[in-house]
């Protein structure tokens, strides 16, 4: 079958620092500063590299921990070449160095570094990060679908003094129905989430897997989890990408608070971050799958939504550029020019997605938000709901920030390859 398989090669281009875990950390003792790089050492290298007293004095180090440890390597630094040790290097942001020298100096605060997922050729970008943020593209488009059959546009213009709740008759829990109650504009539970019970705990997870199964038309089992082999999205696979050109180690810090909207929250971590250079990756979308009248997904004459390009495209456009116009108005009003003057170029890097006539320009290229920083946890009801600002109708968003030294995070553009 010539069309069971479309597969299309995509340039991924970092438009803000992105940082995606790879559930490793660099403790302070395997990793060094040294001018302006961050000398990252293998410990199985490092261990041919010290002889003698050197190596006692290490070993011995680690045993009363990081401080200790790191305190002991670099007075080694100082009479030893650790070269030979080194696994990789990076450059570090002004930022990082100082929080680093504040944090020895001090004797306190976290100094184990998040990192890229790695292979031999070096880090490089999931393609499961990928695939969730086209995922959540996805059943943003979906929720949105689903908005507009059940409430009329005047109705869905609120300013965040309602919750929209997916109410049911029982505990199964499906089907749902809308109700909008008074809140803060979320997608939630129909149940106070201050002081949840141990049961209402259980049964959020149980609401969110309702609501995306009913936007999936995927119902649940018996056993009340949705079928996840027939889940639609399981005709979209990514793959990962190449190694990512150039990374940086920075520091992250979360902003803005209730009682403290403009400044720090005290929050901050350091990480290794997608700085600057596009890689390759590939998008395949099964359409045998999708097609097939034999397929899991399309028994019971479910008829679930399917995930096309051009789709995808359109939706990530249309939801990302309110969310980039939303976070440039949030940080001009907090005063923060280093992140607008960032935003703005987002923006204009967004603008190009469009022809002149304001239609896709082919081949498709559309804005995502991936990794740490990028809200993606949970869909949320303030994607949709309106308020009005300098420029017009504007988004709501939470009231913190994770910013990479002062730069938004998450931001890329995903370019199809001819």
């Amino acid at each position: 079958m010539p069309d069971f398989l479309h597969t299309y090669r995509v340039k991924i281009t970092p438009l803000t620092p992105v940082h995606v875990g790879s559930g490793e950390t660099l403790e302070p003792f395997e990793y060094l500063f040294q001018g302006s790089e961050v000398w990252v050492l293998s410990p199985v290298r490092l261990l041919e590299v010290l002889e003698g007293p050197d190596l006692d004095r290490y070993l011995n180090a680690l045993e009363r921990g990081p401080f200790a440890a790191r305190e002991a390597l670099l007075k080694i630094a100082r009479g030893t070449d650790l070269r030979p040790a080194i696994g990789w290097r990076a450059p570090a942001g002004q930022g990082f160095a100082r929080y680093l020298e504040e944090a020895l100096e001090k004797r306190r605060g976290e100094l184990s570094v998040r990192v890229f997922p790695r292979a031999l050729e070096g880090p490089y970008l999931p393609g499961s990060s990928l695939k969730g943020a086209l995922r959540t593209v996805f059943l943003f488009d979906q929720t949105r679908g689903e908005l507009a059959a059940n409430f009329d546009e005047e109705q869905l213009v609120w300013t965040g003094d309602y919750d929209l709740v997916w109410q049911t008759q029982d505990r199964n829990l499906w089907p749902g129905q809308w109700h909008k109650v008074n809140g803060l504009g979320r997608i939630r539970a129909p149940w106070n989430l201050k002081r949840p019970t141990r049961y209402e705990k259980r049964d959020v997870q149980r609401v969110n897997v309702r609501f995306e199964s009913q936007l999936l038309k995927n119902p649940p089992q018996r056993k009340g989890d949705a079928d996840i082999l027939r889940d639609p999205l399981r005709t979209l696979a990514t793959t990962d990408s190449t190694p990512l050109p150039k990374t940086e180690f920075r520091l992250l810090e979360v902003y803005g608070s209730k009682r403290n909207p403009v400044g720090t929250t005290g929050i901050r971590p350091l990480a290794e971050t997608w700085v600057e250079g596009p890689v390759l990756a590939e998008l395949r979308f099964h359409a045998g799958l999708q097609t097939n009248p034999h397929s899991l997904i399309n028994q019971n004459g479910s008829q679930p939504p399917l995930p096309k390009l051009a789709d995808i495209s359109a939706a990530s456009y249309e939801r990302y550029v309110l969310l980039a116009e939303a976070e440039l108005d949030f940080y001009e009003e907090r005063g923060w020019t280093k992140a607008s003057q960032r935003m703005e170029s987002v923006l204009e890097a967004i603008a190009a997605c469009l022809n002149e006539d304001g239609t896709m320009k082919k081949p498709f290229r559309f804005p995502l938000r991936l990794g740490f920083g990028a809200g993606e946890l949970a869909m949320r009801l303030s994607e949709f709901i309106e308020y009005e600002s300098q420029r017009g109708r504007a988004r709501i968003n939470p009231v913190s920030r994770k910013l990479a030294e002062g730069e938004p995070m998450g931001w890329v553009m995903v370019e199809v390859l001819e």
